[in-house]
């Protein structure tokens, strides 16, 4: 997820936890325990991200580090228990600098928010198709929710009207507020944002911000947790109906599903982006292909496309992709409109696996590979997940190496997503 949405949740978190220590004394917290809980909860929330520190230049490896590295160890339950803390033991130690009351207040609540703040980076990263791995050094999986888009703006519109109205500082509403303005102002004018969508989204936030005059105070915060949570569910269960309909289209003849890769529309649980990655009958030949889906029966799949037609981002990221066709040999089906296929022989990408070391450490990271050899030997490498601009969004491997070119450089040891294709036998 995007920073600002971790930054919202760790300040619902520490509205919470505020809560829970008002009761506990005969007098109103003092502004340095308030102070401390509210960036223990944001720093919290933000820290597994601090692995954009190492991930690019320190460990050597460009864009490849960045790849890999990001969403990395910091991101696991591991390391993010371990700041969680560090995080807590810092909060105390400037809390305690206060006096009796205050120094009273720093122990569990505080635990807790960081606690919850570090792991609760890791649920929502997990909710979009970017994924994580956060069982390591048991499990280094990476798991998948493709349930939410990775800037969701329904989740910023749910979290900031019950943090503006019980803001104490006029900062604090100050920004809030902007942001709420900046994100309606994004949905309606960025083209991102299906038309229809950002008007509900305008409604909403409006409604919204109305509602919190009429909700008790110390409900405001549990309010805004529970509509966070019943977004991510609708979204969820979309993603869910979406996938058991893409799948069967996908299977009607012959292939092998492997994998089902999915984005929502930004604010549209109804209309989902989707990359199949499949395998022919006969197991030789690797496939991926696009398309557009809509929850039927409450939005068609080419009501979808039309939305996509009228200024919204492309749904077809496979367009412009050399080799790609425009020919799926997918079942036709009015839940999903099929945008294009690019194949390849399975046993290219087995090969490169295990004699390109670069390929082998990208292929730890990548959940849809797609691979070119130009026509002076250098390979290009491409995620489909993040798009190809007409060609190849991609990593260059050149062609003419003795050796490996990163030996020596910190692998970590992440399951290749496509291992279910680089172990064919």
């Amino acid at each position: 997820m995007d920073n600002i949405t971790h930054g919202l949740a760790g300040l619902l978190m520490a509205d919470v936890t505020l809560q829970s220590m008002s009761p506990r004394h005969s007098r109103t917290l003092s502004p340095r325990v308030r102070r401390a809980t509210v960036l223990l909860g944001i720093a919290a929330a933000e820290f597994p991200d601090t692995d954009l520190v190492y991930s690019g230049p320190l460990v050597g490896l460009g864009q490849l580090g960045y790849l890999l590295h990001h969403r990395g160890h910091t991101h696991t339950l591991v390391w993010a228990t371990i700041s969680a803390i560090g995080l807590w033991l810092l909060a105390r130690w400037w809390v305690r600098r206060g006096d009796a009351v205050d120094r009273a207040s720093s122990g569990r609540p505080l635990f807790w928010l960081a606690l919850a703040g570090t792991w609760s980076h890791l649920v929502l990263d997990w909710t979009n198709s970017y994924g994580v791995h956060p069982f390591w050094p048991v499990d280094n999986r990476w798991y998948y929710g493709d349930a939410v888009f990775i800037v969701e703006p329904w989740l910023w519109l749910v979290a900031i009207p019950p943090l503006l109205v019980g803001a104490r500082s006029r900062g604090g509403r100050v920004v809030l507020a902007l942001l709420g303005l900046v994100i309606l102002a994004a949905s309606g004018f960025t083209g991102q944002v299906a038309g229809a969508v950002a008007v509900v989204l305008l409604v909403f936030a409006l409604g919204w911000l109305g509602a919190q005059r009429l909700v008790p105070a110390r409900d405001r915060v549990w309010a805004g947790i529970g509509v966070w949570v019943l977004v991510t569910v609708v979204f969820a269960a979309s993603s869910r109906t979406v996938r058991a309909e893409v799948t069967r289209a996908a299977t009607a003849r012959g292939d092998t599903v492997l994998d089902v890769v999915l984005n929502p529309a930004p604010g549209d649980p109804t209309c989902w982006s989707s990359l199949v990655l499949s395998r022919s009958a006969d197991g030789a030949t690797y496939r991926l292909t696009s398309g557009l889906a809509g929850v039927a029966p409450v939005r068609s799949a080419a009501s979808c496309r039309r939305s996509y037609a009228r200024g919204r981002a492309a749904g077809d990221v496979l367009a412009g992709v050399p080799g790609a066709s425009a020919t799926v040999p997918f079942a036709v089906s009015p839940a999903v409109v099929w945008g294009s296929t690019w194949t390849a022989p399975v046993d290219e990408l087995v090969a490169l696996n295990a004699t390109r070391c670069e390929v082998a450490a990208a292929l730890r990271f990548m959940r849809t590979p797609l691979w070119q050899t130009s026509a002076d030997g250098t390979l290009l490498l491409a995620d489909a997940r993040y798009g190809t601009g007409g060609g190849f969004n991609a990593l260059a491997f050149p062609g003419a190496t003795t050796g490996c070119a990163i030996a020596g450089r910190w692998i970590p040891s992440w399951t290749p997503p496509r291992r279910d294709v680089l172990e064919r036998r």
